[in-house]
């Protein structure tokens, strides 16, 4: 890994690579953004990214992820894959599930809430980082909302649930309903 740690963004759209290095370069880390898939491996080799911001769809009318689930298959299966957040303005329950399941660190719905971004980042990045370094300074880490950490805990009941609704509700001690008032508030 360079001693800087990086972040790479690999979605088609320029709009969402603009925006991501206009709010990451300065609070995060620096942004190098790609739109074509097939940058990917030869971009990996050369930046070596501590960080992976992968989009899930790419081309007009794709919304299934399949293209964003499979390389994501394919960065986990290489000698030194950076730690992968996976983006969608698709989302839905068992996209992100599929995602948390196959290794990403996080689902994150575009557009995005800046704040929770930032977190999500910031949080990869630690995760990456190996246990003997010391951490890239970067700006005081914020106390991670209330709201992120329900959402955090409803992503990971659906995964370890694998997507039964039932048996996510059972585990975070909601009723269904109660459950799909949650997914909706999320964005899930």
């Amino acid at each position: 890994m360079p001693a800087e740690a990086t972040i790479l963004l690999l979605d088609d759209d320029p709009d969402v690579g603009l925006a991501a290095q206009l709010l990451l370069n300065r609070r995060v880390a620096p942004v190098t953004c790609l739109r074509r898939p097939a940058e990917l491996p030869a971009a990996l080799d050369r930046l070596q990214p501590a960080l992976l911001l992968l989009d899930l769809n790419f081309g007009p009318g794709r919304t299934g992820g399949v293209q964003g689930l499979q390389l994501l298959a394919e960065v986990h299966h290489r000698a030194h894959p950076p730690v992968v957040v996976v983006m969608t303005a698709y989302a839905d329950i068992e996209l992100a599930v599929q995602a948390l399941r196959r290794g990403a660190f996080d689902f994150i719905t575009k557009p995005w809430d800046n704040v929770r971004l930032i977190a999500t980042c910031r949080e990869a990045l630690q995760r990456a980082q190996p246990a003997g370094d010391a951490p890239t300074p970067v700006e005081p880490e914020p106390v991670r909302s209330l709201a992120a950490q329900e959402r955090a805990a409803v992503l990971a009941a659906m995964a370890e649930a694998e997507g039964n609704l039932s048996a996510a509700a059972r585990k975070l001690g909601l009723s269904r309903a109660a459950l799909y008032r949650r997914l909706d508030k999320h964005g899930l």
